[in-house]
C-alpha cells in the first residue's frame, strides 16, 4: 500500500500553485497544471513544464531602466529565473529564489503578487530534456544603484535603457519588453 500523505503533500501543493495562476487571469495554465501533475513543476520529469522568472525595472528612472543578465547557456540578455525547485511554495517563491541567486539582489518591490504574464516558447537542443517552458512571470521594482552580484550562470549583468536596448536581447524579449514595462507600471499604480 502506498503511503497516501506524499499523494495529499503533492496534491496541496499543485492546487497552490494553480491558485496562483488562476489569480493571474491564467485559467487555461492553471487547468494544464493540474491535468498534468507533479511532472509539470519538475523538469526531472517532463520536458514541458513551468519555470519562474523575474524582470526587474526601475520605476523611478527616466525613461524606464531593466536590469538584464547575459545568460552563459544562450549567450543572449534576458530575464532572472529557473525551474521549480521541491523547496519553493509559489511561483513568486520560486521567482524570488532565482533573482537572488542570479542578481545577488537582497531587496525589491513586487509590482503585484500576481504574475504580469505567463509565456510558452520551444526550447532548443542546448536546453538538453527540457523541450517547452510555460514561464510564470513576475516584476519587481529595483533602484538601479543596487548592489548586483553576477552568478556562474551568467558572463555579465547590467542596467540598460528602454530606449537603448543590446542587441544581443533574447528574440521574443524584444517584443515584449515595453508591454512588460507597461505591465509593471499598472500593477505597481494599483
Amino acid at each position: 500500500m502506498t503511503n497516501p500523505i506524499p499523494a495529499m503533500h503533492a496534491e496541496r501543493e499543485l492546487t497552490r500553485f494553480a491558485a496562483e495562476l488562476s489569480s493571474a487571469g491564467q485559467a487555461p495554465q492553471a487547468e494544464f497544471l493540474l491535468a498534468a501533475g507533479p511532472a509539470a513543476l519538475s523538469k526531472a520529469d517532463s520536458g514541458e513544464h513551468f519555470t519562474a522568472s523575474c524582470i526587474v525595472f526601475d520605476l523611478a528612472a527616466d525613461g524606464g531602466q531593466v536590469l538584464l543578465q547575459r545568460h552563459r547557456k544562450t549567450g543572449r540578455w534576458m530575464q532572472f529565473g529557473g525551474h521549480i525547485e521541491p523547496a519553493d511554495a509559489s511561483f513568486a517563491a520560486a521567482a524570488a529564489r532565482e533573482l537572488s541567486e542570479e542578481a545577488g539582489l537582497t531587496g525589491w518591490r513586487w509590482f503585484s503578487p500576481a504574475p504580469v504574464e505567463v509565456s510558452e516558447y520551444v526550447l532548443s537542443a542546448a536546453h538538453g530534456s527540457c523541450t517547452r517552458h510555460r514561464d510564470v512571470l513576475f516584476a519587481a521594482d529595483v533602484p538601479s544603484d543596487a548592489v548586483t552580484r553576477r552568478s556562474a550562470e551568467s558572463h555579465a549583468l547590467g542596467w540598460f535603457s528602454l530606449t537603448e536596448l543590446p542587441e544581443d536581447l533574447m528574440p521574443d524579449l524584444t517584443d515584449r519588453l515595453h508591454t512588460l514595462w507597461e505591465a509593471a507600471r499598472t500593477a505597481a499604480a494599483s
